[in-house]
């Protein structure tokens, strides 16, 4: 119960003033959360095999969504009473727990994808992929919030060879996604949009059937989180040699 003091107004008289704010929770029972998935999606390659496109559009609905619901309970009170209203100003005083259960209203999660990739000069690719993805509002407040924690926009680019130069290769790949708002039993938060730039090369060594890979995860370093009270994520660097007696000259 959120509270407000007042001129001329104690904490407890706050409280009382807003006691209708606590009920009895009365949760349904758990039941298995059902859902309906609809899914379309179109593959085709086109241009004398030189490009490749990839489309899928889908609709899920789910009936007796699962989730938490975070109770407070009075110690050793009724609720109700003038001594339970003042108890759930005091941590102490109260017992709280999480408890799992089923949504009241319907959920339609719904989104699209678009990719295609682009093969061209001496076996340069380029591609890249853009999906999007939403959660329908409904009118009707919930006993729960949802926590559909998914960024409406996400976009993926990639440009690379695998075989630029001789036993030589290389990708670099970008991903931007939009920000949106992370709900969760840990923390409610807004998780700002972010971009990262990716690259790899190997090299391989027949002579030695050695493979050796240098590359990269967020190369310029821009610190981004994924999710409320989550890390703050920097850049990767690594250098990986592998020995493998299956390669061959």
């Amino acid at each position: 119960m959120n509270t407000e003091v007042v001129a001329g107004k104690s904490k407890n008289q706050a409280a009382f003033d807003n006691r209708g704010k606590l009920e009895v929770a009365n949760l349904p029972a758990m039941r298995p959360e059902k859902i309906n998935s609809y899914e379309v999606g179109y593959k085709a390659i086109v241009a004398e095999n030189m490009i490749s496109l990839d489309v899928d559009v889908y609709l899920n609905t789910y009936d007796g969504f699962l989730g938490q619901v975070e109770v407070a309970v009075p110690q050793n009170l009724k609720v109700g009473t003038d001594e339970a209203v003042i108890a759930i100003l005091t941590r102490s005083k109260q017992d709280r727990y999480r408890v799992f259960t089923n949504s009241l209203n319907q959920y339609q999660s719904y989104g699209s994808a678009v990719g295609a990739t682009y093969s061209f000069y001496k076996k340069f690719t380029a591609g890249g992929n853009m999906s999007y993805n939403a959660l329908k509002s409904n009118a009707k407040s919930d006993i729960f919030i949802t926590g559909f924690n998914t960024p409406k926009w996400v976009v993926n680019l990639s440009f690379g060879n695998r075989e630029v130069i001789k036993n030589v290769g290389f990708n670099v790949s970008g991903k931007w996604q939009e920000a949106f708002i992370w709900e969760s039993p840990l923390a409610n938060g807004n998780v700002a949009s972010f971009y990262t730039i990716d690259a790899q090369a190997n090299v391989r060594i027949p002579t030695l059937k050695t493979t050796i890979k240098v590359g990269g995860s967020n190369l310029l370093n821009r610190r981004y989180i994924q999710y409320a009270a989550g890390p703050n994520l920097g850049g990767f660097y690594y250098l990986a040699i592998t020995f493998d007696a299956g390669v061959v000259k």
